[in-house]
C-alpha cells in the first residue's frame, strides 16, 4: 500500500471488502486481532444488522471501522491481511486498488468478451487462471499470460489455417500479422506506427522468455521468481496484444 494513504478511501475500501465477504466469526476474530472486541460488541446494531442483512449494515461498519483502524492507522497492517484487501480490490474495485497501492490492475475484460463472441473457452480458463493467481502466486500469472496469447494467436489462425504443432510464439505472431495483413505503412503516422507494433511483437517475445525463466511450465520447479508488481506488467502487457490482435481480426470481419 502507499505510504500515505488516504484515509477516508482506505475506510471505503475495508468498508465494501467487508461487507462483501464478512460473517458473524469473522468480525469476532478481528475484534479480538486488534483488541477492540468491545467497539465491536457494544455497537448496538453491527452484528445485528449483519445477520439481518439489513440495510442500515453499511452504515455500521462506517462507524466502527474509524475505530478500528485506530487514530495513527495502527491497526491498518493487520485489517489489510485479515481482510485480503489487496487481493479484493483487484478482482471487484480495480480503481480503488489503483488509488490506494498505485499500478495498475488487470484488465482483461475485452479478452474475456472476444472468448464469448467466438466460443474459445480456453480464453477465460487462462484468465481465470491469471486474476486468481496474480497475488498468491505471480509465476502462475506469468505462465498463464503466455498461454493466453498463444491461444489468441492460434484461434486466429484456425479460423484460416491449421497451425503447426511446433511453432513457437514468435513463429505465430509472425502468421498472425500476415494473415490480418497488418501493415503500419498503409496507415497515417506510419513511422510511429511501425515503432510501435514492433514493439508490440518484441513484447510477445519477451513475454515467452520471461514466462520460460520465472513462469510455470517445463516442470521447473527452481530458478528465478517474480513478484506481483513485475507480474502485473507482463500480464498488462499481454492483454494489450491480444486485444488489439482480437481487435483488428474483428474489424475485418471474422468468417
Amino acid at each position: 500500500m502507499k505510504s500515505n494513504p488516504n484515509r477516508n478511501k482506505l475506510i471505503l475500501a475495508f468498508k465494501r471488502a467487508i461487507e462483501a465477504t464478512f460473517d458473524d466469526g469473522m468480525w469476532h476474530e478481528l475484534g479480538y486481532l486488534t483488541d477492540t472486541i468491545d467497539i465491536i460488541q457494544s455497537h448496538s446494531r453491527l452484528l445485528r444488522s449483519l445477520s439481518w442483512r439489513d440495510p442500515d449494515y453499511g452504515g455500521c461498519i462506517l462507524q466502527v471501522l474509524p475505530r478500528i483502524l485506530g487514530e495513527n492507522l495502527e491497526n491498518l497492517k493487520t485489517l489489510e491481511n485479515f481482510v485480503g484487501l489487496e487481493k479484493w480490490l483487484t478482482q471487484y474495485d480495480p480503481q480503488l486498488y489503483s488509488e490506494l497501492y498505485g499500478g495498475t490492475p488487470i484488465s482483461l475484460e475485452e479478452i474475456e468478451r472476444a472468448s464469448e463472441l467466438n466460443n474459445v473457452l480456453e480464453l477465460n480458463q487462462h484468465i481465470a487462471r491469471i486474476k486468481h493467481s496474480i497475488l498468491n502466486d505471480p509465476a502462475l500469472a506469468v505462465g498463464s499470460a503466455k498461454e493466453l496469447l498463444e491461444t489468441v494467436l492460434k484461434t486466429i489462425l484456425k479460423k484460416h489455417d491449421t497451425p503447426n504443432p511446433n511453432e513457437d510464439i514468435p513463429q505465430l505472431l509472425k502468421r498472425t500479422q500476415k494473415l490480418l495483413e497488418i501493415d503500419p505503412k498503409k496507415l497515417p503516422g506510419k513511422d510511429v506506427l511501425f515503432r510501435t507494433l514492433n514493439n508490440l511483437g518484441q513484447i510477445v517475445v519477451g513475454v515467452s522468455e520471461i514466462r520460460n525463466l520465472v513462469g510455470t511450465g517445463h516442470g521447473r520447479s527452481q530458478g528465478p521468481q517474480i513478484d506481483t508488481i513485475h507480474a502485473q506488467l507482463i500480464v498488462n502487457a499481454t492483454a494489450t496484444i491480444t486485444t488489439y490482435l482480437l481487435g483488428i481480426w474483428e474489424v475485418q470481419g471474422k468468417p
